[in-house]
């Protein structure tokens, strides 16, 4: 049963992905209703694309979404729109062959009315895993 709890932490720890050192790249903002960004953006993504990383990582991609809407085709209309975004940021990098893993992230629990896919660089840091497993003497 031990071994069991072990491995099941160790398997939901790696599941999560984390961003502690996070190095926030740049945003690219979409007008109201577009899944299109502007033409100085993908300069910009070129410009990112080519350049090498100097550490292992990966990329975040992220767009939020106001959890709060005035109906449920909203919610759905909404996240749609937030995934074609993230997905054009996303096919973008490919094309570019950028070298890099891209995580894509949609947060449902915005505050703030946002319509920018965030572009963060995550490096990869050692993992510690700390694990303590309980005895029946404690």
């Amino acid at each position: 049963m031990k071994s069991l709890a072990a491995v099941l932490l160790l398997l939901s720890a790696n599941a999560m992905a984390q961003c502690d050192n996070a190095n926030h790249v740049f945003d690219i903002p979409y007008a109201k209703n577009s899944s299109y960004f502007a033409s100085q953006y993908a300069k910009q993504l070129d410009s990112f694309s080519q350049t090498p990383a100097s550490d292992q990582g990966y990329l975040l991609l992220e767009f939020r979404v106001a959890p709060s809407q005035l109906s449920i085709e909203a919610q759905q209309y909404n996240k749609w729109l937030a995934e074609r975004r993230i997905d054009r940021v996303k096919s973008y990098l490919n094309r570019a062959e950028y070298p890099a893993p891209v995580i894509t992230r949609i947060l449902t629990a915005s505050t703030n009315v946002d319509r920018s896919v965030s572009l963060t660089w995550c490096p990869d840091e050692p993992e510690e895993v700390t694990m303590q497993v309980a005895s029946k003497d404690e």
